[in-house]
Order: structure tokens, then C-alpha cells, then sequence
């Protein structure tokens, strides 16, 4: 016959109740009764016994983190989650959770294989124990992710969450030199405190909202940080119902191309229009894309979306030509999803013969991200495919760092679109000036024309074309908009026509 508790289990049991948080309910007590029991000396008795009863089941050792006490099992993020948010209600600490992402360990992947990745994933760990305390710790997956969980103190209020999140990335965005090669990194951070949940939550939701913030921060950009909160989890929610709403909105036609000028810096024409994706929303106005284009994602739309920009621009291109006006080419945006399509240039040369549209003025963006995944073939037949058509191809935020001269150099790439980040303010700063330089004499080194992206002050516009670049777009000249405002735009901008007299790259002391 079984019995019903052998000696283990109820040795497990027993300590686990002596050395769980719940103790510093009853020590008082304990203490007290003592005291009321015989007087002094059982009292002091009871104070001294009970640290050595508690020492002697673990329960020192379970404060710091149980996962210490044994060195050999690799501690389960769940488990240290879940410990460290019992801790912290039952003492009135604050914990906290920090969730990396760093996009260009992918790339290192990819570049290098898994190895390296994993010796990189390595090293970008360590570095961020060097900001922790010893009872902290961090976690890393096989892909992009570290999290890093703060064990329970007094002292975790915002301000210093803040602070610690930015030694954080200062570890994290140290530079890789690999194959002899240095590799810029960036972080984007998310942040969930304890503070902000109540006693029932549960390590699951507290990982995830630290999740949450940081899609919140990949999507604000390179090296940001969002802390968790209510109005980011509405946000979440908004998203949610965006993706509901996404293909109903294609069906209708609610998502529209709106157009930016690309203006060639020497003679200040025109020269070319980028597509950019609209949703008009009816409760919410005029969405850009960054806000519905992971709802897009998720809900596999990425390339119905694609297609209905691209037709939407080869349209508003042909109109364009037919009232007189003088626009170059069109850019339209290419996603990973229809890189990897195998009817996509086919599809595409049928439209354009269709609409009358010569494959030269028509421009996609690839982003420099995508153009290392280049090793894939359908992604390289695609590209060749493409520039076979006579279709051009931007890189798409060249500067950053991202993607090897090599790379560039093997794949069809017409011109190379300087990230806003490089471009902006670059007038301002020397330093920004000196490495605007750089990127734009590798671009004349490569016989390839240089977009700026981001220009919106004239002391911008002013040094791109003291430096060479051959085009630039941004707010200076005008922001992105619907086809109608745009033939406006046109109207007037091609009635009064101001020529430049452009300058070659000229060396910066």
C-alpha cells in the first residue's frame, strides 16, 4: 500500500515553509510568545535558535536566489521571476525586468554562423553582468534577446531604473570586433517594475509586458528604451485591433500611397517620389505606417499591402506624366515577405507593361538589414531579377552600419540611402559632419549616387550639397502626401525653377 507522505517529501515540505518569505509573518509572533511563555531568557532564546533553524533549511541561501545554491542547473528565468516577485510583495521591495534585443546579432549570424553568434551572445552577456549586482541575473536566448531580471530591493524607483537601463546599453552597444572587422551594436530596451502590477501577477505577464516594451522601443527606433505601463499596454491593444481591422481596410482602400519629393541637391529639381503607406483611419485619422505595418505582419497582409502601394504609385507616376510634370522615378518599399515571393518580378514587369511604365522609374527600397539575408536565394534571385528588369534598388539606410562593403559591391545596388539619423543635424556637429564625409566618399568610391534621407533644416541641405550628395528628401521640402496634395506641390515647385550649381566632395580638415 502507498503511503501517503514518505520522510523526503515531508522534509521538502518542511523547508520549503521555513524558508519561504511567509516567515517574517510569524518571527514576531513566535518572538512574542516566547516572551509571554517564560520572560527574558526564552525570548532570547527564541531570537537566537530561529536564524539557525531557518540557516539550516536554506533560507539565507533562498534570499539572494535559490538558483545559487546550485551552480550545476542552469537557473530557469520562470522560476527566478516568479521567486523574486514573491519576494518583493511579501517584503515591499521592487523588482524589476529588463528585456535587450540587439537586431545585428542576426546579421553576425548570418555573416558568421552560429557559432560566432553564440561566442557574441557570450561576450554581450557578460558585459551586462559587469553592471549588475551579484545576485542579479541574466538570461540569454539563441536569438536577438537577453533578459535581465533585478533582484528585490528598496532603492528601485524610476530614476534608477532609468540610470541602470543606460549602463545597460552603454554594455550592450560596445562594439564587436570580429574577422578583424568592427561591428557597431544597438539596443533597444524594455522595462516592467514591479511597482506597476498588483500581488496576484504572475511571472509570465510580468515577462511579457518587459517584452512589450521593448517591440514598443524597436519600434520607436535604434537604441531606445520604454518602460511598461498602462497606456503602452493600450497601445498593445489598439495594435490588436488594427491587425482585426487591417484586411478590411485593404478591401476598401483605406490605405493610400502618400508621396515625398526626392530633390536632386545639385540643381534643386525634382527628381524622383518615395511611396510611403497611410491608413485613414476612421476614428483615428491618418496612421503612419510604423503604427499598422506590425499589425500588417501578423496578420500576413505584408504583401497585399505591398502590392496595393506599388500599384497605387505606378498609377499616380503615370498621371503625373500625362498632366506634364517632370518626375523622375518612383520608390516604392519592398518587404522581406515579397522578397521571398518567387512570382514577384514577373508580377511586377506584367504591371508596368500594363500601365505603360518604363522599369528604369521604378525605384524599390531595400532595407540594409535585408540586404544581408541576401544569402537566401530566392531574396538574391529576386534583387537580380529586379535590376534585370532595369528597375533600380536603393539601399535603404546606408551609413548605420549594418551591411558590409562586400555585400554591397556583390549585390545589383543602384544608389544608397543615407539614414536620417547620419543626415540630421549634420551641420550642427563636426563630428556628425566628419562621418557624413566618410559615408559619402565610400559612396563616390562606389560609383553610386548617395539619397539623404531626413533633411529639414537648410544648413543640412547646404553642406549635403557642399559634400556631393546627389539627392536628398526630408520635411525642408516637403512632408509626405496624399497623390492630390502632391500634383499641387508639383504645380508650384515646377513653375519656379531654381538651379544649382553643385560642388564636388571636397576634403574636411
Amino acid at each position: 500500500m502507498r503511503r501517503l507522505l514518505d520522510l523526503p517529501d515531508l522534509r521538502q515540505k518542511f523547508a520549503k515553509g521555513l524558508t519561504g518569505p511567509q516567515m517574517l509573518a510569524f518571527l514576531p509572533a513566535l518572538c512574542l510568545s516566547a516572551y509571554w511563555i517564560g520572560g527574558e531568557v526564552p525570548l532570547v532564546l527564541c531570537a537566537l535558535a530561529t536564524p539557525l533553524v531557518y540557516a539550516v533549511f536554506g533560507g539565507f541561501g533562498g534570499w539572494s536566489s535559490a538558483a545559487h545554491t546550485d551552480a550545476a542547473r542552469a537557473p530557469d528565468v520562470n522560476r527566478v521571476a516568479q521567486e523574486f516577485l514573491e519576494i518583493a510583495q511579501h517584503t515591499g521591495q521592487t523588482t524589476a525586468c529588463f528585456k535587450i534585443t540587439i537586431p545585428e546579432l542576426d546579421q553576425i549570424a548570418h555573416r558568421f554562423g552560429a557559432n560566432i553568434a553564440g561566442e557574441s551572445r557570450d561576450l554581450i552577456a557578460a558585459r551586462l553582468r559587469t553592471s549588475l549586482r551579484a545576485s542579479d541575473y541574466v538570461f540569454r536566448s539563441e536569438g536577438t534577446q537577453f533578459t535581465v531580471l533585478i533582484s528585490p530591493g528598496f532603492r528601485l524607483r524610476l530614476d534608477n531604473l532609468i540610470d541602470l537601463g543606460k549602463r545597460l546599453r552603454e554594455a550592450a552597444e560596445t562594439s564587436l570586433v570580429l574577422d578583424g572587422t568592427t561591428h557597431t551594436l544597438t539596443a533597444c530596451i524594455g522595462i516592467a517594475s514591479s511597482l506597476n502590477f498588483g500581488r496576484n501577477v504572475t511571472a509570465n505577464v510580468w515577462l511579457q509586458s518587459a517584452t512589450d516594451a521593448m517591440d514598443e522601443a524597436v519600434m520607436a527606433g535604434a537604441s531606445t528604451t520604454r518602460l511598461w505601463s498602462d497606456r503602452l499596454a493600450r497601445r498593445k491593444r489598439s495594435r490588436y485591433a488594427l491587425r482585426q481591422d487591417i484586411e478590411t481596410a485593404l478591401d476598401e482602400g483605406a490605405i493610400r500611397a502618400y508621396f515625398q519629393p526626392q530633390i536632386s541637391v545639385r540643381t534643386g529639381e525634382v527628381s524622383g517620389m518615395e511611396a510611403f503607406a497611410r491608413w485613414l483611419h476612421p476614428t483615428r485619422g491618418v496612421l503612419p505606417a510604423a503604427e499598422f505595418l506590425p499589425a500588417a505582419t501578423d496578420s500576413r497582409q505584408m504583401v497585399r499591402l505591398g502590392r496595393s502601394i506599388f500599384l497605387q504609385a505606378v498609377t499616380a507616376l503615370h498621371h503625373w506624366d500625362e498632366s506634364g510634370f517632370n518626375v523622375g522615378t518612383v520608390s516604392v518599399n519592398l518587404s522581406e515577405e515579397e522578397l521571398r515571393d518567387p512570382e514577384l518580378p514577373g508580377r511586377i514587369a506584367s504591371d508596368l507593361d500594363r500601365c505603360g511604365i518604363p522599369a528604369h522609374r521604378l525605384v524599390f527600397d531595400i532595407p540594409e538589414t535585408l540586404l544581408n539575408k541576401a544569402a537566401d536565394d530566392m531574396i538574391r534571385r529576386n534583387l537580380v531579377s529586379l535590376a534585370g528588369l532595369g528597375c533600380g534598388l536603393d539601399l535603404e539606410g546606408f551609413g548605420l552600419g549594418g551591411c558590409s562593403i562586400t555585400v554591397v559591391q556583390q549585390l545589383p545596388v543602384t544608389r544608397l540611402k543615407l539614414d536620417k539619423s547620419l543626415v540630421h543635424g549634420a551641420a550642427a556637429s563636426e563630428d556628425r559632419t566628419r562621418a557624413l564625409h566618410a559615408v559619402l566618399a565610400i559612396s563616390e568610391r562606389l560609383e553610386l549616387p548617395a539619397v539623404a534621407a531626413g533633411v529639414e533644416t537648410i544648413e543640412d541641405d547646404s553642406l549635403l550639397r557642399d559634400l556631393g550628395c546627389a539627392h536628398a528628401q526630408g520635411f525642408l521640402y516637403a512632408p509626405p502626401s496624399s497623390a492630390a496634395d502632391t500634383k499641387i506641390w508639383l504645380e508650384s515647385r515646377q513653375a519656379l525653377k531654381t538651379p544649382r550649381t553643385g560642388a564636388k566632395i571636397r576634403h574636411i580638415r
